[in-house]
């Protein structure tokens, strides 16, 4: 998992993520992969990779942060909430997490613990939902440019790649 989270900060500098964006952004980002995490759970679709993607998201936003993702995951804690009460606790403590400002560490380990638990729930690991979802975003090309992602293929990618100096 260290190696994961490693290559998604890597991904996320190599974009200007972490730096052309605030920890507010993202929190836009996180509660737009949470709506998708929801409507697959609720539609009874696989969710392994809308649990990566919340995951991603949250390592993005622990680095900006100064906070160490590794150190907030422990695998082996999860509770026994049902598969849907484990989305809505997400989104209660991801809601919290991000509305206080304060970006409390406990608030966190309860996203984490309830992914978790979540993964479990559908038969398969955190680590497998986070590496579905970074084999994935590790094919996409672009850049944060004043707070917005610019996709490759966006007219305006070249021009941001010139002011960011990385033409």
């Amino acid at each position: 998992m260290q190696e994961l989270i490693k290559n998604i900060e890597q991904w996320a500098e190599d974009r200007n993520i972490i730096n052309g964006s605030k920890p507010i952004d993202q929190a836009m980002k996180l509660f737009s992969e949470f709506g998708e995490l929801a409507d697959n759970v609720g539609k009874g679709r696989d969710c392994r990779d809308d649990i990566g993607d919340i995951f991603v998201v949250l390592t993005i936003m622990c680095k900006q942060l100064k906070i160490s993702t590794i150190d907030v995951i422990k695998e082996d804690d999860t509770d026994n909430s049902s598969l849907k009460e484990s989305v809505t606790w997400i989104g209660y403590f991801a809601s919290s997490w991000v509305s206080d400002g304060m970006y409390n560490t406990n608030e966190l380990w309860f996203i984490f613990s309830n992914l978790i638990n979540i993964a479990q729930l559908n038969g398969t690991t955190l680590q497998e939902c986070v590496q579905i979802a970074y084999d994935d975003i590790s094919k996409r090309k672009g850049v944060m440019f004043n707070g917005v992602y610019i996709k490759d293929t966006d007219p305006a990618y070249n021009e941001a790649l010139q002011k960011l100096g990385k033409a």
